[in-house]
């Protein structure tokens, strides 16, 4: 190998050493379900839309309104006779949409670690075909903006039974290290807007300990396990589930 190279995988080596040390918390936890990837981008293949009134809508995604990153409204063309027709958030109550090739290209490895957990849950057959569920929610934006009704990407659908987590399309990511496309750690998002109760709020990683409250803390059998002082946001995933558990048995 050329010296120089060689020194430089060495030196990239040794430094992805010092970084794994120094930042663990922020590498992904794939002990256990994993939240699916948030998309950003959705193709203009056929959709399918609940309406509050209990009709089903089907078509082509034609457009879609967003604020902050969060879909507002949908336009859907009638691929028989062309015409389209805007649906509000506030008509819709879930909403399922196809992302983008590319956007499902560069998400897949994350989405391949949840696809057994989905084998027999009432969302498998949608989500099997590539789908991502989109549910309407009355919330306020980064818990600044005035309420209003979004579609919003669930992201642990299989264990959502007591919180629900959203994701955030404007979130920021962990720092990652890596070489292209191959990145070695970090890029886990600092932000989801998480639902317990008839309470939803914009969760930060800085922000984790007064979340560590408002969503465990009723749960001693939790409190024992996850003590707050040694929860890392890495593991948000693994707390969800966990805490679902323990609330749910018999």
């Amino acid at each position: 190998m050329n010296k120089k190279l060689l020194t430089a995988a060495l030196l990239f080596t040794a430094s992805f050493s010092v970084f794994a040390q120094d930042d663990k918390d922020d590498k992904p936890d794939t002990s256990t379900f994993q939240f699916l990837p948030v998309y950003d981008r959705y193709s203009s293949k056929e959709c399918k839309v609940k309406l509050k009134d209990g009709t089903i809508v089907t078509g082509i995604n034609d457009d879609l309104d967003r604020k902050k990153g969060q879909i507002y409204s949908i336009e859907i063309k009638d691929p028989a006779t062309g015409k389209k027709k805007e649906y509000e958030a506030d008509q819709i109550d879930e909403m399922y949409l196809m992302p983008s090739g590319l956007d499902k290209l560069t998400k897949k490895s994350a989405a391949v670690l949840d696809i057994k957990s989905y084998e027999n849950k009432s969302l498998d057959k949608i989500l099997a075909q590539g789908y991502v569920y989109l549910k309407n929610q009355a919330v306020s934006l980064k818990n600044k903006k005035k309420e209003k009704e979004y579609l919003m990407q669930l992201v642990n659908p299989d264990f959502c039974s007591i919180i629900q987590v959203f994701g955030d399309n404007m979130a920021k990511e962990t720092a990652s290290i890596g070489f292209g496309p191959m990145k070695m750690a970090g890029g886990i998002d600092k932000s989801f807007y998480v639902k317990k109760g008839d309470e939803i709020f914009w969760l930060k990683k800085s922000d984790f300990d007064e979340g560590y409250d408002k969503l465990f803390a009723d749960s001693p059998e939790f409190v024992a396990k996850y003590p707050k002082k040694d929860v890392v946001w890495r593991k948000l995933n693994l707390y969800v589930y966990e805490y679902t558990k323990f609330m749910t048995k018999e």
